[in-house]
């Protein structure tokens, strides 16, 4: 009887037994789904059986009745099979949404009423991928758990969430509506290597993960080696819940039969395989039965199980690429020309009747009747482009331009087809070679041969060698030259006359001053006059009769550099300072006003650098006109008595900025610097 149950759940798909997601749960993978998602339009189903009779009790210590503390043994080897329908549908590239339904069995316990077949919670969800070319792929999907598995049924939960902690379990369902959240990862190798992961929350207390390599996963056999499980979350216990909770791993084997058909058999391998049964690594479940509460203690994944699972796509997509009107799942001519006519299999039919379909067709609409080539166009025995049927000309030679009657085409008139014409314009009745090129093709009374300048113009005068005449050989034909006498060195313009940069009437291969303004009065040399020698041209010398020798400013007019009156080439003190009555040498008439006389003035011990009383006077006058005229004074001559008098300066309260020592020659010298002129 437990067998013929068995059997029922055979080819069921998408096994929840402490596992988020089941087997098969898309075209690639085991127990971790890679983050591909169903191209548009397509349906996908899957089915599986789950055997997870693995030898050990489905209770780790049996089960205890806590009213009166008997405890009961369970039964080795009771069958704990289970598995689940899927289908899921792709509306667009890139998102698809799907439903499935667990369906478990355990074996019948002694001593218990639990129903023994039963279904899980039903779960639909949405997911959607990245559109990227790139190996790396990423998804997500939302999933929604509805409270519809069947209560008071088996004995071992399937799911790590199920058990509730001191609280009465249900095996088969969470008892609520729940969501989860999951993200997926997945990196295609070439189609060699095929690297799934994901990870994602059921609620707020469970995580679910997983991860496995799909080795060969577009050949006809795949192998896959996968980790995955379900842990809740402790801040407490994250460690113990990691390994103790659902923690599996699964080899499988895939096999890729045509028309989208898996078949898929795999094994998982619970942590307890490895480390062995320990009760306290069990979870403790609390239920009821015939009005009794027990107790007993379940591992976080069977040992070892069996999933033999097949699964089914099929082709409801409305694609259309090349919009022939027949989608790509019937069409069996991919890939025709737009609006080519097709047949019902998307197959180019034979629109001209000439016995070539159109799919290879190069002359799709050629007349009825008409003879044709294997490429479905019209006969066009003398291959120059016109069909015979429209051939007057039907024994034209290969290569020969053509009318569109098939008959020689000359657009000249010279007699040499336009094909072979090279010099397609030649005037008419004009001798020509064999090229159609004329034999004088300028006109000039030159052959080709024998001209040297090939381009005259017609009606230019040309020497033997068919060159135009440039009687004074400036590079100016005569036919263009303005200036037909140019003397021979001359450079001239475009209309053969001498080049005058300047435009001053002199020209450049005569003129040595080749930048005169305009308006300039000019020498025979060019260069702009300067009557007086001051170096201002009489242009815009302003004092056109200044003496020789005399400094003059830009206006060509002596310059007077201290405003005294006495122009600066007669000035014996040209730096009198303002205001200053001078004499007729440009110096001060009072000497207290001239810094040479103050210098003068100064005196020091015999062989000493100390100043005599008397200079101190001196000393007083150059401060005083550097106190009314705001000057710097520059003081020269022998190191040690310049510092003698810079000291004294400094005293006074004028320091290195009023005060400048130079130290050189054997005379002491003041000398006004910055005055300012008003």
């Amino acid at each position: 009887m437990n067998a013929r149950k068995t059997i029922i759940t055979l080819c069921l798909a998408t096994s929840y037994v402490f596992c988020h997601t089941g087997a098969m749960r898309s075209g690639d993978g085991f127990r971790v789904p890679s983050a591909n998602t169903l191209n548009q339009g397509f349906l996908f189903f899957s089915g599986n059986f789950e055997s997870l009779s693995d030898g050990s009790p489905m209770a780790m210590d049996g089960y205890s009745n806590t009213e009166s503390g008997r405890m009961y043994e369970v039964a080795r080897n009771i069958p704990s099979p289970g598995g689940a329908l899927q289908a899921a549908y792709a509306p667009l590239d890139f998102f698809e949404f799907g439903i499935y339904q667990p369906i478990y069995y355990d074996g019948q316990v002694q001593e218990t009423d639990y129903r023994t077949l039963g279904i899980g919670d039903m779960q639909i969800y949405g997911k959607a991928s990245l559109p990227t070319d790139f190996p790396l792929k990423p998804a997500v999907s939302l999933e929604l758990f509805a409270p519809t598995g069947t209560k008071d049924a088996g004995f071992r939960p399937r799911r790590i969430w199920n058990i509730k902690d001191g609280d009465k379990t249900d095996p088969y369902t969470y008892g609520k509506w729940s969501f989860a959240t999951t993200l997926f990862l997945t990196l295609d190798l070439l189609d060699i290597v095929q690297w799934n992961n994901y990870v994602g929350n059921f609620g707020t207390d469970y995580i679910i993960w997983g991860t496995g390599f799909n080795l060969f996963p577009r050949k006809l056999i795949s192998v896959i080696l996968e980790v995955s499980g379900e842990t809740q979350i402790s801040k407490s216990h994250p460690t113990d819940h990691f390994i103790n909770d659902a923690f599996r791993f699964s080899p499988a084997v895939k096999l890729h039969l045509p028309q989208n058909f898996n078949l898929l058999l795999g094994v998982d391998i619970g942590l307890d395989y490895f480390r062995g049964t320990d009760v306290d690594n069990g979870h403790t479940v609390y239920r009821e039965t015939g009005g009794k509460q027990i107790v007993y203690t379940v591992s976080g994944s069977p040992k070892i199980s069996m999933t033999i699972g097949v699964s089914k796509a099929l082709d409801f997509s409305w694609k259309d690429s090349d919009r022939d009107g027949v989608p790509d799942r019937l069409d069996m001519c991919p890939g025709s020309a737009r609006g080519v006519v097709v047949n019902s299999r998307g197959c180019p039919v034979d629109q001209d009747q000439d016995g070539v379909l159109d799919i290879v067709d190069d002359c799709p609409d050629s007349p009825l009747g008409v003879k044709v080539d294997f490429f479905g166009c019209p006969l066009d025995q003398d291959q120059d482009g016109i069909p015979d049927y429209k051939d007057k000309c039907s024994d034209t030679p290969v290569g020969m331009a053509v009318d569109a009657e098939g008959c020689m085409l000359d657009t000249d008139g010279d007699g040499i087809d336009d094909n072979a014409d090279q010099c397609p314009d030649t005037r008419k009745d004009d001798p020509v070679d064999a090229k159609g090129c004329p034999l004088d093709e300028d006109h000039d009374g030159v052959r080709n041969e024998d001209d040297v300048c090939p381009g005259t113009p017609e009606g230019w005068k040309v020497n033997q060698f068919g060159c135009p005449l440039d009687n004074d050989r400036d590079g100016i034909p005569d036919e263009m030259d303005k200036c037909p006498e140019t003397e021979v060195g001359e450079t001239v313009n475009k209309d053969g006359c001498p080049i005058d940069t300047d435009g001053d009437g002199v020209s450049d291969f005569h003129d040595r001053c080749t930048d005169t303004p305009e308006g300039y009065p000019v020498d025979k040399d060019g260069c702009p006059l300067d009557t007086d020698g001051d170096g201002v041209p009489d242009a815009i010398d302003q004092c056109p009769k200044t003496v020789r020798g005399a400094m003059v400013d830009s206006l060509g007019c002596t310059m007077d550099s201290d405003y005294d009156g006495v122009p600066d080439h007669k000035d014996q003190c040209p730096m009198t300072l303002p205001k200053v009555h001078v004499d007729e040498t440009g110096c001060a008439k009072n000497h207290k006003q001239n810094l040479n006389a103050i210098a003068s003035e100064i005196r020091f011990f015999k062989n000493s650098n100390k100043l005599i009383a008397s200079s101190f006077t001196a000393l007083n006058d150059a401060i005083e006109l550097m106190r009314k005229h705001e000057f710097t004074l520059e003081v020269s001559g022998p190191e040690a008595k310049i510092k003698s008098i810079g000291e004294y300066f400094d005293n006074k309260g004028f320091d290195s900025k009023w005060v400048t020592l130079i130290p050189k020659g054997t005379a002491i010298t003041f000398t006004a610097v910055n005055v300012k002129y008003e």
